[in-house]
């Protein structure tokens, strides 16, 4: 895990892990462009994701990489609470993790 301003930057696989509380104290997370593969060779991934507690709800993003570092967001999605929010944050994560193993 690292921090970069306000945003803190963690692995598909912590974001498993990410309880609504830890949101609500660090605000905005998102997900590292690389992911470490068997024998611990960072590679890099399509996809990164992020959420962010915001004034009107919670903001997650799935942002597709084109040219690294440059990104679009593929989807977007705002939630009243935070637990609605991570729900979905994790599948993401989850779908992403599958599709890298599967390469």
């Amino acid at each position: 895990m690292h921090y970069y301003g306000n945003e803190t930057i963690m692995s598909l696989e912590q974001v498993l892990r990410l309880k609504p509380s830890e949101i609500r104290i660090l605000e905005w997370v998102r997900t590292y462009e690389f992911l470490e593969n068997r024998y611990g060779i960072d590679e890099p991934v399509p996809f990164f994701l992020d959420i962010r507690c915001e004034e009107e709800g919670v903001r997650i993003r799935k942002n597709r990489i084109t040219t690294f570092p440059d990104f679009e967001c593929e989807e977007e999605r705002m939630f009243p609470e935070i637990e609605e929010a991570l729900e979905l944050f994790r599948q993401w994560a989850e779908e992403i993790l599958a599709k890298t193993e599967n390469v």
